[in-house]
């Protein structure tokens, strides 16, 4: 009986390290990859659409100039991705954006729904090539169901709000009840596609069917940084000063999370690290941005007013 325990945790251990492994080795594959497809960076990162950890150790800014990279304390480029993109979501095996073409290339303006990886140099177009740029856009990081604000009329959509479950290739219009009146931005829960939530000028709105109807859920004030993970809403609100906030739907309770001295600056997007729990990341509306690995008790500035450093 002991030996038999013996061999069966033997076992156990030698397949959680073979495990453990096997990620430490896709990691540093995921790395060598992104090193050949980015070149070093010093420059200005202020005007960001979008922002997200590709993975454990990068964190991709969707900036008017292309993809710009944070990396083990380092600032790096896209070589591929210099387009001018929006609505741009970070997601589980890469990104979805909208936007407009860079100098050099070849895309439609606008770029309409696109599909791509940091690693690869074309992109897959989804929908509304040469017609639609959504600026407000939401994609689950695991269901990859796609939320979008139309502001003018396509060849299948009228304006309003509509969501995809099909990678664009059909779209259905949502009611959207109780929602604010100018949408600024999305998010989509990673797992559970009904459940979504939207940033506007008023404050910011949750919905757990789908966008049919929607709740406000925080004080009157200009919302922004939408982020879910699969319990928690994070959500920044500017009051005439910037907060941060963490709301569990399943128990209807808000709690504050610490910010940087942001002074009359607010939080525009806010990512966390799907590979360090308390990690998180922030882009202001100034242009800043920080990092924390203690659930916000501590903060460190790696990008100032646009500048990085």
């Amino acid at each position: 009986m002991k030996i038999t325990l013996m061999i069966l945790v033997s076992i156990t251990v030698i397949a959680g390290c073979s495990q453990l492994e096997r990620e430490s080795n896709q990691k540093e594959a995921g790395k060598e990859s992104l090193q050949v497809a980015t070149e070093s960076f010093d420059g200005s990162l202020k005007h960001v659409h979008g922002m997200g950890y590709v993975n454990g150790e990068t964190i991709a800014y969707a900036a008017h100039s292309g993809v710009k990279i944070f990396q083990d304390g380092d600032w790096l480029e896209s070589t591929y991705h210099k387009n001018d993109y929006m609505g741009f979501n970070v997601v589980d095996d890469g990104f979805y954006t909208s936007g407009h073409p860079g100098e050099q290339s070849d895309l439609p303006n606008p770029v309409g729904l696109q599909r791509g990886e940091l690693t690869k140099k074309e992109l897959s177009p989804l929908a509304f090539e040469g017609e639609s740029d959504f600026h407000a856009m939401g994609v689950g990081a695991r269901n990859h169901t796609i939320y979008v604000l139309n502001e003018r009329s396509n060849s299948e959509m009228d304006e309003g709000l509509y969501k995809s479950t099909e990678q664009g290739r059909s779209w259905e219009k949502i009611t959207a009840e109780n929602v604010g009146e100018k949408i600024l931005q999305i998010a989509v829960h990673p797992d559970d596609d009904k459940i979504v939530a939207v940033a506007d000028a008023t404050g910011i709105y949750f919905s757990e069917n789908g966008g049919e109807t929607f709740k406000i859920i925080s004080e009157q004030g200009q919302g922004s940084g939408l982020y879910f993970t699969e319990d928690r809403l994070y959500y920044g609100l500017y009051t005439g000063e910037a907060s941060l906030k963490v709301y569990d739907w399943n128990e209807q309770t808000k709690e504050n999370m610490e910010l940087p001295k942001l002074g009359e600056d607010a939080v525009m997007y806010i990512s966390k690290n799907p590979d360090a729990d308390g990690e998180f990341v922030i882009f202001t509306i100034n242009g800043s941005s920080y990092i924390t690995s203690n659930y916000g008790k501590e903060w460190e500035q790696i990008i100032d007013k646009g500048k990085t450093k």
